[in-house]
Parts: C-alpha cells; structure tokens; sequence
C-alpha cells in the first residue's frame, strides 16, 4: 500500500498510512456529535432494561454470590443428607468465561442435597416487588424441587416433564412446546410483579404468563436450590440433576431478554461488556474535544 488513503464519512475520516498504524482524525463539531451520541445511546441502553441483575453464582466449589451479597450454604455430609457436587458439566455451546461449573444435587437416593440462601435480604424484590430468576437444569431423573419459594412460589419438575408453580401464591402445572427430558439441558426463568400480580414462566424460551391476586406475595421463610426444604427427611422433594448459572434480578426480565438468555448460555441480561464498550467510546470522545479545545 503506497500513500495516504483517506475514507471520508461526514466529518470522520480514517487515514492509513503506508507501514503504519490508522488513524481517525474527526473536527470539533464531530467529536461533539459522536460524544452526545454515545451519552445518548448509553443512556438508552440501561433505560431500556428494567430488570437488574442483583445475583449471580458461578458454582466455582461453593454458593458465593459473584454480584451482590446473598451466599449460600451447601449442605454437608451427614445422616440423610450429603453435599452437592460441582462438575465441568455444562450446556453445550455455553460462554464459559464466567462460570465453567454446574452444581449437582440427588446422587444418592434417599439423600437430601441442597442450597441454603436462607431469607434475610430476600424482602428486597419479593413483597411488593418485581422480580426475575433464570438458570440452567439438567435432571437426571424428572423430580424434584429445583428453585424453591420464590416470591414464594415452587418450581417443581413433574415426571410428565410439566413444571408446575407450587405454594401459597400459585399452585398451576405449565406443559411447554418440548417438555424437559432427562439428561438435556434446559433454559428455566420465571418473573413476578407483586403490584401487578402477574409473571411468566418460561422453558426454552417458550414463554407463558401466570397471574395471582395482586400483593400476595410475601416474604418467603427461606429461598432453597435443589430441594424444598433444608431438613434431611424431605427427600421426596429432591431434585436430581445439575444447575449451571443461576441468576436472580431485581424487576422483570423482557420477553426478549428471556429469549437472549435461552439462546446463549453463560450470559446475564445486561451484558456488562455492553455498557463499558459504549461508556468507554463516550470518555475517549470527551477527552479528544478537550485536547482539541485546548
């Protein structure tokens, strides 16, 4: 390549020169656009989603919280009771940059595995609150409690491959376009609006609606992964099977979000790398007008 190659867009132009690197050379007048611009578009772009991821567990030999503060306790070994296993077991496909383990419940019959978020912080996006959780399963066998009292509601895997919202609040079986089967990985969310009292619930992105009498959700007496109850004698209530990356949001998760979500394992509704790209492009425009300015 011989001499200056210019390519003009509006007032933006990119020159390579020969043996080196390109340069984009823009007027005052363009970096005051492209800054308002990328405000404009970030701006937008956190507006634009209501629901904030507030938990997340990558299930990396425990049940810490990689977001907020909400860490689980994973049941130990003991009469009736064993502790959950964390296998490089995940979705095919998945963007295991941030979590490259599921954790496993129900090895052994007539054993009780668990998580234990207990309840303490939970009142922020239950009562009176809006809410989403999204994750993974595989089960090994179609039983079980897999996400339990939320908001409070039940997940459970019914043997037909149904999932039915159990509790006080909603009791309804949900069947899907393709029901869950044993040893496939499936996409789970289920979103709630107290005020409303609406949500939707979700598998493989097949989403349906529920509705209960709006503010009777309440605070649950304890949030549980992989069984119903942290009591060793609830072993009819175990679920057999994996969960890779839980997710727990702070309002309502989209319908489109719901579908990025099943679409592309290992990743969080908003995509944090989003956001820095765009407010990255937005400082670096900032600091070209004052340099220029000067």
């Amino acid at each position: 390549m011989h001499g200056n190659i210019p390519f003009r867009l509006r007032q933006l132009r990119l020159v390579v020169k020969s043996h080196s690197t390109p340069q984009i050379i823009m007027n005052t007048q363009s970096m005051k656009k492209l800054s308002c611009l990328s405000l404009l578009a970030l701006t937008a772009g956190v507006c634009a989603h209501a629901a904030t991821l507030t938990n997340r567990y990558d299930f990396n030999g425990d049940a810490a919280d990689s977001v907020g503060t909400l860490n689980g306790n994973l049941s130990a070994a003991g009469t009736n009771l064993e502790a959950p296993l964390f296998q490089s077991d995940i979705p095919d496909d998945a963007d295991d940059s941030f979590a490259s383990n599921s954790i496993e419940f129900g090895m052994n019959v007539a054993t009780a595995s668990f998580v234990n978020f207990g309840s303490g912080v939970q009142t922020d996006i239950y009562d009176g609150k809006a809410g989403s959780v999204a994750y993974w399963f595989k089960a090994d066998t179609l039983s079980g409690d897999m996400f339990s009292n939320v908001g409070p509601h039940r997940t459970i895997l019914k043997s037909n491959g149904d999932i039915r919202l159990g509790g006080g609040t909603v009791d309804e079986n949900f069947s899907f376009t393709g029901d869950v089967t044993a040893g496939t990985w499936h996409h789970f969310s289920l979103t709630w609006n107290d005020v409303a009292g609406a949500g939707t619930i979700a598998l493989d992105g097949d989403i349906q609606t529920y509705s209960f009498t709006p503010g009777a959700l309440t605070d649950p007496s304890r949030l549980m992964v992989g069984n119903f109850s942290n009591n060793a004698s609830n072993v009819a209530t175990q679920f057999d099977g994996h969960i890779y990356d839980l997710q727990i949001y702070d309002g309502v998760l989209t319908n489109g979000e719901i579908s990025t979500l099943a679409g592309n394992a290992g990743t969080a509704i908003p995509e944090p790398g989003t956001y820095a790209l765009l407010g990255g492009i937005f400082a670096l425009t900032s600091v070209m007008v004052r340099r220029r300015r000067s």
